[in-house]
């Protein structure tokens, strides 16, 4: 009997980068296992190109993706999470404050602030890199059975990787 996917949210300020990356990332390491989304807190008129060209140039998936309201997240239809990650700091206040339907783990794997904003070519490589790593490890952490408390604190370990 096929297992229901796991439903996984990448929370950041404005949805244009980092979590569009994340997204296109666990939508491919996922390989069905997982249903990848982001949002970001104010999200942005439009993905950023760079990023967009960076994951076409490695034959990651592209289409839908764009930046998407947090409020697209809470409607009546949305998924319920089991995972929240949040990827820069004022989301990951907003997720550990947010009452979340479904109470899901939420971790902050907050990446380089200073780049979010207009991450130049080596920002976008590194985070990608780094998001890979931790995608690949969390991939196999989120269906390991085990308390609540040990796979959130695995999760929170793997923003030191």
């Amino acid at each position: 009997m096929p297992t229901a996917a796991v439903h996984v949210l990448f929370l950041s300020d404005r949805n244009a980068a980092y979590s569009l990356l994340a997204e296109a990332i666990l939508r491919v390491e996922g390989n069905g296992r997982f249903r990848a989304y982001s949002a970001g807190l104010e999200p942005a008129p439009a993905a950023s190109a760079d990023v967009l060209n960076f994951l076409a140039a490695r034959h990651i998936p592209v289409q839908g993706l764009h930046p998407k309201s947090l409020l697209e997240l809470e409607a009546d239809h949305a998924p319920t999470l089991q995972f929240v990650i949040a990827l820069s700091h004022e989301a990951a206040i907003v997720a550990n404050e947010r009452p979340w339907r479904g109470d899901p783990l939420v971790t902050d794997w907050t990446l380089d602030e200073e780049a979010t904003t207009s991450p130049s070519s080596s920002a976008i490589r590194d985070a990608f890199w780094t998001l890979s790593r931790r995608l690949r490890i969390f991939a196999g952490l989120a269906q390991r059975k085990g308390t609540r408390r040990s796979l959130q604190n695995r999760l929170q370990g793997l923003q030191a990787i």
